[in-house]
C-alpha cells in the first residue's frame, strides 16, 4: 500500500490518512445500492487563469472524472 507523505499536514489528522489513500480512491466498490448519474455542468468561471494553468486543471478534472473520483 502506498504510503503518504503527511510533512505538510497537521498531525492531528494523521489518523484520517487511510481516508485518502490514492489506491483505495481508484479502486470501486464491489456492490452499489443505488445508481445516481450526477451531471456535471461546466465550471463556472471564478477565478481567471493563464492557459497554461486552465490546461492544468482541465487535466486534472478529466484524470478525476475517469477514476470516478468526482
Amino acid at each position: 500500500m502506498e504510503t503518504s507523505n503527511l510533512s505538510n499536514v497537521s498531525s492531528k489528522y494523521h489518523k484520517f490518512a487511510n481516508i485518502f489513500n490514492k489506491v483505495k480512491a481508484e479502486v470501486s466498490t464491489s456492490y452499489c445500492f443505488y445508481n445516481l448519474k450526477i451531471g456535471v455542468q461546466p465550471p463556472v468561471v471564478i477565478y481567471s487563469f493563464s492557459a497554461s494553468k486552465q490546461e492544468t486543471l482541465k487535466k486534472f478534472i478529466e484524470k478525476d472524472l475517469n477514476t470516478k473520483f468526482i
